[in-house]
């Protein structure tokens, strides 16, 4: 460790770089306020003064005001004149239940993912994970007891599938495929938007009951799709359906560690046929110092699941490690995630 500190000083940009770094969470308590609040459904009708937004949501007219104006200066809302606010584009993403939300991200990431997050610092001594020392439990059992906030999680997980199906039907052809398996695949939402490019396949959402039992009335309530989809519930360390073409798992291997990861990849492995694909959708981690989406979600990761991010080589083991191989890796246009693809050895 260097003890001679003289000679050492921190310019004014770099002194700026860290503040911005330390303020940057002080945005995001009021984006999340403000979400709580629904504040961006209000002002969907138009323009409205603080007087007005206060007493619709039974706050503190001058504070509220305080935080809007923060909220204006970062363009999440627009102070048209003194005192009257309206919703801008990046606004319109805080609306509940349209399409493009992130709300119910929000509402997850700093609601009861945000107390863990500040014990961080726990996780990197001990290497456990924060949410579970907080709550008591981990996440998957915190879900089971606060239906509220795991029906929000699901619609957080909707959201997030949304931003990224675009982006994995550009850079993957699933036309090979006749029967698409989507394990962990929640409401469905990947798969349907997989069967509707590819028409002449099927699929099956396989998650757990108490998602699976909401999952197929969504599909069965599908004219289009009724007839290719369908639910199935399970335990993915345990079986999942075997003799389909491909498997997909959408950020289901990173939010477990390697030894649990490497049994729900045997698992799938086994059920695979010789000519099956295994399809990961997660974040692939590069080398050095690159900022990517992937070591973003990493912390996250270690922080909430307990599971982690992975680079080409860390996945290339746990294939090998489950009786598969990996075949490539291909970059999607978002650097959040990339489809990492495999078959049976």
């Amino acid at each position: 460790m260097r003890t001679d500190l003289s000679g050492l000083h921190a310019t004014p940009e770099h002194t700026g770089n860290i503040l911005r770094h330390i303020t940057n969470h002080w945005v995001s308590c009021c984006v999340y306020t403000a979400a709580r609040l629904n504040i961006a459904e209000i002002l969907a009708s138009g323009p409205l003064d603080v007087a007005t937004l206060a007493a619709e949501t039974g706050t503190h007219a001058p504070s509220l005001h305080r935080m809007l104006k923060l909220l204006a200066a970062n363009g999440v809302f627009e102070e048209q004149t003194p005192g009257i606010f309206a919703n801008t584009p990046d606004a319109v993403a805080l609306i509940g239940n349209i399409e493009g939300s992130m709300k119910a991200f929000l509402l997850a990431e700093l609601g009861e993912f945000y107390t863990p997050w500040g014990n961080l610092i726990d996780s990197v001594r001990s290497g456990k994970t924060a949410f579970d020392e907080y709550y008591g439990e981990n996440l998957w059992e915190f879900y089971k007891k606060n239906a509220d906030e795991g029906q929000n999680f699901m619609k957080a997980m909707t959201a997030v599938t949304s931003f990224l199906s675009p982006a994995i039907l550009d850079k993957y052809d699933f036309s090979a495929f006749k029967t698409i398996i989507d394990v962990g695949g929640s409401n469905g939402s990947l798969l349907t938007a997989i069967l509707r490019r590819t028409p002449g396949a099927s699929g099956i959402v396989f998650d757990v009951p108490y998602v699976v039992e909401q999952t197929a009335a969504l599909l069965a309530a599908d004219p289009q799709l009724r007839h290719r989809s369908s639910a199935v519930s399970g335990n993915f360390f345990e079986q999942v359906p075997p003799g389909a073409d491909a498997y997909l798992l959408k950020m289901i291997i990173h939010d477990w560690d390697d030894e649990d990861s490497v049994r729900i990849l045997s698992v799938v492995s086994k059920a695979m046929k010789p000519d099956s694909k295994i399809l990961i959708v997660d974040g692939v981690v590069p080398e050095g110092n690159t900022l990517h989406g992937a070591k973003f979600m990493d912390v996250n990761m270690l922080v909430v699941t307990g599971g982690k991010e992975r680079t080409v080589a860390e996945f290339d083991e746990l294939f090998r490690r489950s009786g598969l191989r990996l075949t490539r890796v291909i970059d999607l246009d978002i650097t959040e995630v990339s489809i990492v693809e495999g078959e049976k050895v």
